[in-house]
């Protein structure tokens, strides 16, 4: 992608949020400012930007001169030094800064001039020290980084009160980078793989952590397999010899028992192992363990529990309230609810219960496999490693299948959540928590990282890859936060759907209403996306008063029509939410370049946020 699409976008689109917030006064700086009143004493009503402050001059001044101010004191009253002479109408941002740079003692370097017409058009206020912090930056500027983004980065730096280092302006050019990680991650795994020095068991680690980040679909790939294979086994129509191999691999993949048969192919499980709460399994081991007196209460409850479950098709319910009409027949019943949650998790892939959990996970607990969530995980990681690289690949040909059928909203939301918890950001925040979070923090790719990062062995190509990425995500986090009331979250998700890779950034603007809500009346929300066929795509959804305008930016002309099949679909699904679709308007960036309006701002009474749910 290219920042130039963004930027004309960014800056030609209406800003939901407005940037106008109070100059800070500290001692050193040096600020604008214009003579508006004169008062006894030497002190003056001073106009620095969008404030007025009554100050304490140096010397006298005539009122509607404009001069540079330094700082001198900012507590218990502000007191200011004239700095440069009165500045004329006609004197140009370069003149200014020409003089303001005599006045100061600076060198005219053209990296010190840009920094100071910077400052001054943005109204930074600026220090000494500062404007040699940030000529030093752009002395040891990155290639292929322009002055523009890196001033740019300077300028949020300074909002953000973080110090002028190199490591926080790598961070910040890196989290404000358009280009995804997608690119980043391939150059670790190249370098990785090339690199003979470092510890085989490190390597291992962060290559499986890389691919697990590329494969955010990997467990319900998964748990389908598992789900055809049972099916297959508990289907009267399929012939013995493909039951057999098929019995023979799950058990192989320790997903079925070695005691498993054709008979039986889902023998009851062990009733004193812990089952996963409120999951069919535990509702089976409940009815296996309660004695003769419990158990008509015990059925009661499972009838109850089928007939509340919404993973269940109708006909699916109707199976397993036939065989619990048969309580004494207690593999009959747990045979039916393996087969039924078999076929949801082809089904249904997607779909959760109001306890969070999938068909997939209800099935692994009838298995014996789902003591906790982290449990079923790792066998079902288990299988996807195996059944990739199997002979029979046929059977996740078809899971793969099944999945891409049923990419929809919940679809996306568990990408985006699987790859942000497998690439560790903010695991930082987590350090503290118990050990058993630790542990957990430790397979993630951000830690990993850091980890490598240290290790004595790795080559200069691995250390500058892993430490470009940690620069990426800690950039995505200083860049995600609060100014006051105005929140800002930058996100940036590699997104690799069975093949098809797509870097997602997701960057919203928003604030947050007095009992620390996000107000969902107001937000923009815009979408950076890298498709595979579409290429570079921007989404701009920009809320007002719960009503909802989507801008698209594409290249492709014939755009248009696709879009208009889907609007009445989006108008409803908004509806649903409480939201008015005004309209969804198709341009071409070089179309958004040439008509897009000047920046306008909005109140920042205005300016609040939505929750985002894809």
């Amino acid at each position: 992608m290219t920042s130039t699409s963004f930027s004309s976008i960014q800056s030609n689109s209406p800003q939901l949020i407005s940037t106008n917030s109070q100059v800070s006064m500290k001692e050193g700086q040096v600020i604008h400012g214009v003579i508006k009143k004169l008062y006894p004493n030497q002190t003056a009503e001073v106009q620095i930007g969008n404030q007025k402050v009554i100050a304490k001059l140096e010397t006298p001044l005539k009122a509607g001169d404009a001069h540079f101010f330094q700082v001198t004191t900012s507590t218990p009253e502000l007191q200011l030094k004239v700095v440069t002479g009165p500045l004329t109408g006609g004197n140009t941002i370069a003149q200014q800064a020409v003089q303001l740079l005599q006045a100061m003692n600076l060198t005219k370097t053209s990296e010190m001039q840009a920094i100071v017409q910077f400052f001054l058009k943005e109204q930074i206020p600026i220090s000494k020290e500062l404007l040699l912090q940030a000529e030093q930056l752009l002395k040891q500027l990155p290639s292929g980084v322009s002055i523009k983004a890196a001033l740019e980065a300077i300028q949020k730096m300074t909002e953000l009160k973080l110090p002028l280092t190199q490591q926080f302006f790598d961070s910040v050019l890196s989290g404000k980078s358009i280009t995804g990680l997608q690119s980043s991650m391939e150059s670790l795994k190249q370098a990785l793989q090339q690199d003979t020095a470092i510890s085989p068991i490190v390597k291992d680690n962060v290559l499986q952590s890389l691919q697990k980040v590329a494969e955010p679909f990997s467990l319900p790939v998964a748990g389908s397999v598992i789900g055809q294979q049972i099916e297959i086994l508990h289907d009267q129509q399929t012939t013995i010899s493909t039951k057999l191999s098929n019995l023979q691999t799950l058990k192989e993949l320790s997903v079925l028992p070695e005691r498993a048969t054709l008979g039986n192919p889902t023998p009851v499980t062990n009733t004193n192992q812990a089952s996963l709460p409120n999951s069919a399994g535990e509702v089976m081991a409940q009815l296996i363990q309660a004695s003769p007196t419990e158990k008509g209460a015990i059925v009661e409850q499972l009838r109850n529990w089928i007939n509340t479950q919404p993973l269940l098709t109708p006909n699916a319910k109707e199976q397993v309230l036939a065989s619990l009409n048969e309580s004494e027949q207690l593999q009959k019943i747990n045979n039916t609810l393996v087969k039924v949650f078999a076929e949801q998790s082809q089904q249904a892939i997607f779909l959760t219960d109001t306890n969070g959990l999938s068909s997939k996970e209800h099935l692994m607990s009838l298995l014996g496999k789902g003591q906790t969530l982290k449990s079923i995980e790792e066998v079902l990681q288990q299988v996807n490693s195996i059944t990739k690289n199997s002979p029979n690949h046929q059977l996740v040909i078809q899971a793969e299948q099944a999945v891409l059928n049923q990419l929809d909203g919940k679809a996306f939301e568990h990408a985006m959540k699987e790859v942000l918890k497998s690439l560790g950001f903010g695991y930082e925040a987590k350090l503290g928590s118990n050990s058993e979070e630790i542990r957990q923090l430790a397979q993630q790719l951000k830690p990993q990282l850091v980890e490598l990062i240290h290790h004595p062995t790795i080559s200069a190509t691995v250390r500058d890859s892993a430490e470009m990425l940690v620069s990426r995500m800690n950039g995505l986090q200083i860049l995600s936060g609060e100014n006051g009331p105005q929140h800002q979250l930058l996100m940036q998700v590699p997104l690799e759907f069975l093949g098809k890779k797509m870097d997602a950034t997701l960057e919203w603007n928003g604030r947050m209403k007095e009992n620390g809500k996000i107000d969902s009346d107001f937000a923009r929300i815009m979408f950076y996306l890298q498709l595979h066929s579409l290429k570079e795509t921007v989404v701009d959804m920009q809320v007002q008063n719960r009503v909802v305008t989507i801008s698209l930016y594409n290249n492709d002309k014939n755009l248009q029509p696709l879009a208009d099949v889907f609007k009445a679909s989006l108008k409803e699904g908004l509806l649903a939410v409480g939201y008015k679709l005004s309209g969804v308007f198709v341009k071409t960036f070089e179309e958004q370049k040439l008509s897009s309006p000047k920046k306008s701002k909005v109140s920042v009474k205005e300016a609040q946020g939505v929750d985002i749910r894809i």
